[in-house]
This record gives structure tokens, C-alpha cells and sequence, in this order.
């Protein structure tokens, strides 16, 4: 059974739920169909997960689920920064990466300012009618967040909330569109003028954006 204690089951708890296809669970937690299928078969036979018409339901009153939810939630701060980025998407709410990761994303990582391995913020925004959903789900699983902009230790979430808000995708996240990514950096030039040419260099956005390191 310790076997089962590993990154794809959590993320398959994490993420799963009753209805959900393993296709769906797939999708979101980002693993293939064919490593997902192969933990729920197996998580299934433990009796934790349950297949019915191709749907999946989940036993949260068996003794396995909660304790490795407790293990989870207890062992946050191990999940790696990638864990953390991936996160959100296991709720299965909708959101955006925005100010920051909204440039680092868009930069493919390349422009990443004012985080440190002592005090790391991920910036996201959600639906504001979502706002109880999100907060339960970071809660469940012990993990550091604020609706302020504030600075903690470690990796944790800043969440701004919106009545509505516009999604594009960059290699499979969901974060504010470009062109309003460039207007937010705009607003911020000075510590944002390298991104602003990255983002030209990378989109050929033709801004006439130059950054001369003196």
C-alpha cells in the first residue's frame, strides 16, 4: 500500500471528482491517460476509488483517503514549485495566472522579479461567485494563501477576485492575455521594461520597446 503513496495518486485525490471520467481527472492534473488509468485501477482495488459507467467516484470516508489527504495537507511545503504552479488547475474552478506569473509565464519563464526561494508569490485570479470553493480547496490541502497583496515565507497564493475575466493560454496555462499582460507591464515599466522587450522579441508585437542594460 505504500506503493500508492506517490505524486500521481495525490494528484488524482487532489484533483478527482464523483462523475469525473479518467479522462477529465487526466486532463487536469496533467499526467497521460494512460499513467492516470493505471493509479485509479489501482487506487480501486484498495477501494478507495470506485469506476461506474465510466464515471469515478470517490470512498472519502475510507481510512487511506483520509489519511493521505491529512499527509497532504501535513506535507505542503514539500511539493516543488512545479507542483505549485500546477495547483490551482486541481481544483477544476476557473482561474488566471496574472501581474507577475502573467509575464513569467508569457516570457516562458524567461523574466521572473522580486520572488526568492524564502518568500515565493503566485499570482491568480479568480471568479469572485468561486471565492468559498477556492478557499475550501486551499484549505483542505494546508496550502499558504491571501487575498492581500502581503509578503509570507515560502510559496503561497495572491488571489484577486473578478465578476468576469478574459483567458488566454500559454503551453496549457490559463493566464491573462497578452495584450493585456503588456499593458499591465507597461504600468510597471520600470521594473518591467526587459519583459517588455522580451514580449516584442518573442510576439513581434512591434512596440518599439528597447531596454539598454547600462
Amino acid at each position: 500500500m505504500l506503493s500508492l503513496i506517490n505524486h500521481f495518486t495525490a494528484k488524482i485525490l487532489m484533483a478527482a471528482k464523483d462523475r469525473d471520467s479518467i479522462r477529465q481527472i487526466s486532463k487536469r492534473i496533467r499526467e497521460s491517460y494512460g499513467w492516470t488509468y493505471k493509479w485509479i485501477l489501482e487506487l480501486e482495488k484498495i477501494g478507495v476509488l470506485k469506476r461506474r459507467n465510466q464515471e469515478i467516484y470517490i470512498d472519502r470516508n475510507s481510512a487511506f483517503y483520509k489519511n493521505f489527504i491529512r499527509l497532504i495537507a501535513d506535507s505542503n511545503t514539500a511539493f516543488s514549485l512545479e507542483d505549485d504552479y500546477l495547483l490551482p488547475n486541481l481544483a477544476g474552478h476557473d482561474y488566471i495566472f496574472t501581474s507577475t506569473d502573467a509575464v513569467f509565464i508569457w516570457t516562458k519563464g524567461g523574466y521572473n522579479i522580486a520572488r526568492s526561494k524564502d518568500s515565493y508569490p503566485i499570482f491568480i485570479q479568480i471568479l469572485e461567485n468561486d471565492r468559498k470553493a477556492w478557499t475550501d480547496f486551499f484549505s483542505k490541502f494546508g496550502t499558504n494563501y491571501t487575498f492581500k497583496n502581503e509578503r509570507r515565507k515560502g510559496i503561497y497564493f495572491v488571489i484577486s477576485t473578478s465578476g468576469f475575466f478574459e483567458k488566454e493560454y500559454c503551453e496549457e496555462m490559463p493566464v491573462l492575455p497578452l495584450n493585456k499582460t503588456v499593458e499591465w507591464a507597461r504600468s510597471y515599466a520600470f521594473n518591467f521594461q526587459p519583459a517588455l522587450e522580451m514580449l516584442d522579441k518573442m510576439y513581434g508585437l512591434k512596440t518599439g520597446m528597447k531596454y539598454v542594460e547600462v
